[in-house]
């Protein structure tokens, strides 16, 4: 009689060592409790982090993005004469013509990442004196959300495998103490 192969679950729980296998050392039992306890430990800091790190870190750039915004005025400027952008960096200058809060026409030097012809019509950000400054940062909160919520996640999953290297490295000691002393005490050793 053939009792066939054992199910995809039953695979899985005696590779994870959750059987009931009579040659598991104690050992064996804690380097499974320890992988699940760590992994779980893993698992319950993805919320934390989005909580604590990502949710704070999104809220404090979206202020700063609109506060840098709130400082700084669009204003729309003519292009007067263009310069033609050098091969080794694609920033070209232009002479431009705006109004300035006071109502007079003002001209400065814009830079721009792209070719631009006379007469084309050009944002200039302005800051509280009517100074032409360089524009705001383009706004990434989430980026920057993300990629510090996924540092935090990168180290917690590093200090999870650490500490799982670690305990199996004492693990793989105790075992090894206790396979000496067992071959030391079998019949055939003294022989």
């Amino acid at each position: 009689m053939s009792l066939g192969q054992p199910g995809p679950l039953r695979r899985t729980c005696r590779r994870a060592g959750l059987d009931r296998n009579p040659l598991r050392r104690p050992e064996d039992r804690m380097q499974t409790a320890l992988a699940a306890l760590l992994l779980l430990a893993f698992l319950a800091s993805l919320p934390l982090a989005a909580l604590l790190v990502a949710v704070p870190v999104y809220r404090a750039e979206v202020a700063a993005v609109a506060a840098e915004q709130a400082r700084l005025r669009p204003v729309t400027a003519t292009v007067l004469t263009a310069e033609p952008a050098p091969l080794y960096a694609p920033v070209a200058g232009a002479t431009v013509r705006f109004t300035g809060p006071d109502g007079a026409e003002r001209t400065s030097v814009h830079r721009a990442t792209g070719p631009l012809t006379p007469g084309a019509a050009v944002t200039v950000w302005l800051n509280a004196a009517g100074e032409p400054v360089e524009p705001p940062p383009p706004a990434a909160p989430l980026g920057r959300a993300v990629l510090l919520t996924a540092g935090v996640l990168l180290g917690a999953l590093i200090l999870c495998g650490g500490g799982y290297l670690a305990g199996r490295i004492a693990l793989d000691r105790r075992r090894s103490r206790a396979w000496d002393r067992e071959w030391a005490g079998a019949p055939w050793a003294g022989a």
